[in-house]
């Protein structure tokens, strides 16, 4: 039998002191059910291209599987190679995403690496 999905959208907030540029944005799906390991990635979407700036909400939806424990994390990708590095933006809290049906208006706030 298939997994359910659904349709999770929001918004990437970037912070007030974001460059103007362009950029790879990362939004992933994360099962954060386990204690004692790296939270497995469940979904993702991925663009290139994105013009960012000082306090821009840029929209994003995801297709992920129906189930508890999930959450979103962001990585706004200044370089656009998939690395990690000072100067990136990344979410640093918890966004939990509930647990069933479609799913819309959700933020992930990005801070400067």
């Amino acid at each position: 039998m298939a997994a359910q999905v659904r349709r999770i959208s929001g918004f990437v907030v970037l912070p007030p002191e974001c460059p103007r540029t362009t950029a790879r944005i990362v939004v992933e799906v994360r099962d954060v059910t386990y204690l004692d390991a790296a939270a497995p990635l469940v979904a993702e979407v991925v663009t290139t291209g994105v013009a960012i700036g000082p306090g821009v909400r840029w929209p994003f939806t995801v297709d992920a599987p129906a189930g508890t424990g999930l959450g979103l994390a962001c990585h706004v990708d200044l370089a656009g190679d998939g690395v990690l590095v000072a100067g990136d933006l990344v979410s640093v809290q918890a966004v939990p995403v509930p647990a069933q049906g479609a799913v819309s208006d959700m933020s992930i706030p990005v801070r400067t690496v």
